[in-house]
């Protein structure tokens, strides 16, 4: 029984060194540097050899152990050199120690996760969302739904269309129905199919879209930027226009050539500013701000001119914009960055969220504060693996008043 309890607690402290690692993975490494590589690249490589081999020396405990199960304890101890006594203490501590504290972490873990699956999730004031829309670009190349369920199957190709009806107190009744359509995060790659890109802009325009906002992401590398424009923008049409704000991706790749493609094809970039769009003689105001690590966020500036009583819907590439916002008023903010998480694992959902908050705006809506922000998987996955974590063209009505 003993021995059973103690390799049940390495199990439980290898988990927790899964934990510590996305933890830094996430925060540091993915979540907050402005260069194309980050500086603490290096802990990729260096922690998880780290983390085993502290959780490794629970093997001098596990000698002990076996010693003091034995019956000729006093026998294999007595002979053996008082430095290898002191130094097998040592290590046993020592191991013992960190094995109690990534034990805790993994059973934290597993904790908070069993919280978050079991928890009645209560609607959003505001928000009502209608069953969305797959479709399905390729056959499924694992046949056992059951197998699927549990992550066997790439969901690149999988489209999902979500639907969601805002409510607004003083939307002008002009903007009663007013359609939005968001994508984010295209990543667009020449490996990847040209009617995947067909398709969402098909999908877009079966919305009939007043407007579109793009999230930025547009490429992963400089030389897709004339492709990109092709296929994201051919037949994309509006009735007020398409806006679109830079991704950290269409930094490193080259923000004026990204910017000089979109534009030249119609696009309206709203980084760090506001426009007004405008029906028989009333408004709603629409801004960007730009991506909060790689970018120059000017939160003043994007809200400039805006009466706190109109109202108002803004784009901006990462979540984590959120934390600069202080307090004031969104009646709709969309971000992508995260792609969901792109892999997720069944039980212990999405691993690696680059964001300084990791999986707590990995997806979906959330409420904080005055703002009601929304977080769109994204369209393209780098890699081109996605896990239990479809592709998603997100879009939005506006209603004027509260939900009953």
């Amino acid at each position: 029984m003993l021995r059973f309890l103690f390799f049940a607690f390495v199990a439980l402290a290898l988990l927790g060194d899964v934990r510590i690692f996305l933890y830094v993975l996430n925060r540091m490494v993915f979540g907050n540097h402005k260069e194309e590589q980050s500086p603490w690249q290096w802990l990729i490589f260096v922690l998880p050899p780290a983390l085993v081999f502290l959780t490794a020396m629970f093997r001098p405990l596990g000698s002990w152990i076996d010693m003091l199960m034995s019956t000729s304890f006093a026998e294999r101890v007595v002979p053996a050199r008082i430095e290898d006594v002191v130094w097998s203490l040592f290590f046993a501590k020592l191991g013992a120690a960190w094995l109690i504290i990534a034990a805790a972490v993994g059973i934290h873990w597993i904790v908070d996760r069993i919280h978050a699956l079991t928890r009645r999730e209560v609607p959003l004031v505001g928000v009502r969302s209608a069953p969305s829309e797959i479709v399905a670009m390729r056959k499924a190349h694992v046949p056992f739904a059951s197998l699927r369920k549990l992550g066997a199957h790439n969901d690149l190709y999988d489209i999902e269309i979500t639907r969601h009806e805002l409510f607004i107190d003083d939307l002008p009744p002009s903007f009663d129905g007013y359609g939005i359509a968001f994508l984010t995060d295209t990543h667009v790659a020449s490996f990847m199919r040209r009617g995947f890109y067909r398709e969402i802009v098909a999908r877009v325009q079966a919305f009939d879209p007043d407007i579109v906002l793009l999230g930025g992401d547009f490429v992963t590398w400089r030389k897709d930027i004339p492709l990109m424009a092709d296929v994201l923008l051919t037949g994309l049409t509006t009735h007020d226009g398409i806006y679109a704000i830079l991704g950290n991706h269409d930094y490193w790749a080259g923000a004026d050539a990204v910017t000089e493609a979109m534009t030249g094809r119609g696009v309206k970039f709203v980084i760090n500013r506001n426009v007004q769009l405008r029906r028989n003689g009333e408004s709603l105001w629409l801004l960007g701000i730009d991506e909060v690590y790689r970018g120059k966020p000017d939160i003043a500036a994007a809200f400039a001119g805006i009466d706190e009583t109109e109202a108002r819907i803004g784009v901006s590439h990462h979540p984590d914009i959120i934390d600069l916002l202080d307090g004031r008023r969104l009646d709709l903010l969309v971000c992508g960055h995260t792609h969901g998480g792109q892999i997720r694992l069944p039980f212990f959902g999405p691993i690696v969220v680059p964001s300084m908050h990791e999986g707590e705006f990995a997806a979906g809506f959330h409420r904080v504060r005055s703002v009601l922000m929304y977080v769109s998987r994204g369209i393209g996955a780098v890699p081109p693996l996605r896990i239990l974590c479809r592709p998603e063209v997100a879009t939005f009505t506006l209603r004027r008043g509260t939900r009953n």
